[in-house]
């Protein structure tokens, strides 16, 4: 017991030492003038998924992978700060009204409403509410708050969390200087610069010489205005560069909806000529994606690839109804242990991913991850050519639950569920034009991309990675951590543990998640995703850290990984490295089909 005790207090440790590491390599990045890597800053938080300044929205942020949050600050009746853009309750509350001439304990009674004016569960948040949900995670944009300076500061005292913050306005130098001057060694302060304002330069020139800010934010509202190119050149190793891509004024017209027809024209036109740092976006996940896609490009992708030939353990299956374009399968250690498997027939196309092993059962020297992909590639390929993704998921799951039953397994994984066979994975149906997720299994659907991580993984992930480094700083090397992962027995107890938490019916369970094991599936956590006139879809299996529109450039990216973060600790935060012996940290599979 004491030794239980003991792992969950070092857990707990770990997971603050890690989470804490994300807003230092954040500050970090924010004080280096001459870093040229991209942070990405979520305007209003998530609210396309959930509400804006909301907590919800914070944390979903926070899960996409953001680095800076934008929330704006009004004040109640009782002086209380909340997150509200309007002075008026009525567009994203079910109350209405100004803010200023409501309490605080009766804006708590409203709900807030999403982007369709639909009324949520969600309620108003407290300012204090958002920096403990930030805290260690994420840094925070506080607009609208300038006019609050003390009280924020005050808060941010007591919270423990200036340094996640960042104000920011458009006040002149020399007023911010004499009125705020006393916090601007504390908290990061970001001056905005409208660039079609004739006397631009000159205020730019008393924020570089008053202030020395690590950021500033500009705006012009079209082309024709040259003065963005010398921004770039007069911002060279003083400051970072930040621009908003919320709608055409705000970046000549680089906006994000520019972004959507072609990033390279709006997010990259702000990055590569004007030569921006940090963009703020409406549309965080597909910006993430956007930089991630950047980054691969200036990989050195050359090397010899008759190894996708010569390694590939997927023997092709051919369709008349889609054409396979690129198609790989390797297993970790070797094909006969491999937990990974395609499936292509005339009206189906699948990637399932069988999940490591937490028992020592086996059938014929195979362990339950590949048993369970095996069953699931067996129950498509009897699939009538028209199932619907539910009837489809559930026959799946018949045929793990009759293998239970036919070896007497049934009672016995009724109480164990870490000990079932267990799998993800990602399906293409051809005649519901239709792509179904379940589990953490990825795909490419068009520009879209939906990696569908578990909540609970990263976190597992990031105990991982803070235990490990805390063996390498006491002397260990890499090496040694191939063979003997400290921070894999860590949390391995909890990786066992947390099977309670697939297919779980209670709804309310934070970080329940779906997979094929045998039992009922709660189908509000599969997603379906409709493919309209797509032409192009990609399915993989989680063994690639990022899926790109390319098996070779998604093979540079994991190739880069194992070159550089074997253990995967920094560059790519996994609940598991690759073992000494192994050529990759997971299976891995990829499948891109074209439609006719």
């Amino acid at each position: 017991m004491k030794k239980c005790t003991f792992t969950i207090y070092l857990l707990f440790i770990c997971l603050g030492l890690s989470a804490q590491t994300k807003v230092d390599s954040i500050r970090t990045r924010l004080f280096d003038p001459n870093n040229k890597a991209v942070l990405t800053a979520a305007h209003r938080g998530d609210w396309r998924n959930t509400c804006e300044n909301s907590i919800e929205g914070i944390k979903s942020a926070i899960k996409m992978g953001v680095d800076i949050v934008e929330v704006d600050l009004a004040r109640t009746k009782d002086g209380e700060l909340i997150l509200m853009h309007d002075d008026k309750l009525d567009r994203t509350t079910t109350g209405n009204g100004l803010v200023s001439t409501h309490t605080l304990q009766e804006i708590k009674t409203l709900k807030l409403r999403n982007g369709c004016f639909i009324r949520t569960i969600y309620k108003v948040p407290t300012l204090k509410e958002a920096l403990l949900a930030a805290k260690g995670k994420v840094m925070l944009n506080l607009d609208k708050a300038f006019d609050y300076f003390d009280q924020v500061y005050a808060l941010l005292e007591e919270t423990g969390t200036s340094n996640l913050v960042i104000m920011k306005s458009n006040a002149p130098a020399s007023q911010v200087k004499k009125e705020y001057g006393q916090y601007l060694d504390k908290v990061i302060f970001m001056p905005k610069v409208d660039l079609d304002d004739k006397e631009a330069l000159n205020k730019l020139d008393d924020y570089l010489r008053i202030l020395n800010p690590v950021a500033i934010e500009f705006k012009f509202a079209h082309d024709s205005n040259k003065l963005p190119y010398q921004i770039k050149q007069i911002m060279e190793g003083k400051c970072h560069i930040w621009y908003n891509t919320l709608w055409d004024t705000h970046a000549g017209g680089h906006d994000d909806d520019c972004s959507m027809i072609d990033p390279d024209k709006g997010y990259g036109y702000l990055i590569d000529s004007l030569g921006a740092t940090i963009l703020q976006t409406d549309r965080p996940a597909y910006l993430i994606d956007y930089l991630k896609r950047k980054m691969q490009y200036k990989l050195d992708c050359e090397q010899d690839w008759s190894y996708l030939i010569t390694e590939n353990e997927y023997n092709l299956e051919k369709s008349g109804n889609f054409t396979v374009e690129e198609y790989f399968l390797k297993g970790k250690k070797s094909p006969e242990t491999c937990e990974d498997g395609i499936i292509v027939t005339p009206y189906f196309a699948a990637v399932i991913d069988g999940a490591t092993a937490k028992s020592d059962y086996s059938l014929n020297g195979e362990k339950t991850g590949r048993l369970a992909m095996k069953l699931a590639l067996d129950a498509i390929r009897s699939f009538p050519r028209d199932i619907s993704a539910e009837k489809a998921i559930n026959q799946i799951s018949q045929k793990i639950y009759d293998f239970y039953v036919e070896h007497n397994l049934l009672d016995e994984l009724k109480e164990h569920p870490g000990k079932r066979l267990t799998a993800n994975g990602v399906i293409y149906s051809f005649d519901r034009n239709e792509v179904w997720q379940i589990g953490d299994c990825q795909c490419i659907i068009g520009n879209m991309y939906s990696s569908n991580e578990k909540e609970i993984d990263r976190i597992m992930a990031e105990a991982r990675a803070a235990m490990n480094e805390i063996a390498l700083l006491n002397g260990s090397t890499i090496e040694e951590l191939e063979e003997n992962d400290p921070g894999r027995k860590l949390i391995y107890p909890f990786l066992e543990q947390q099977a309670i938490l697939q297919n779980n019916p209670n709804k309310n369970i934070q970080y329940a998640f779906p997979v094929f094991d045998g039992f009922p599936i709660n189908m509000d956590q599969i997603k379906i995703f409709p493919i309209g006139e797509v032409k192009e879809i990609i399915l993989s299996s989680d063994g690639y850290p990022h899926l790109f529109p390319t098996l070779k450039k998604s093979e540079c990216f994991l190739m880069d990984i194992i070159k550089n973060d074997p253990l995967c600790i920094r560059q790519y935060k996994c609940t598991k490295g690759i073992i000494k012996g192994n050529c990759s940290f997971d299976d891995r599979a990829y499948l891109k089909i074209h439609l006719k």
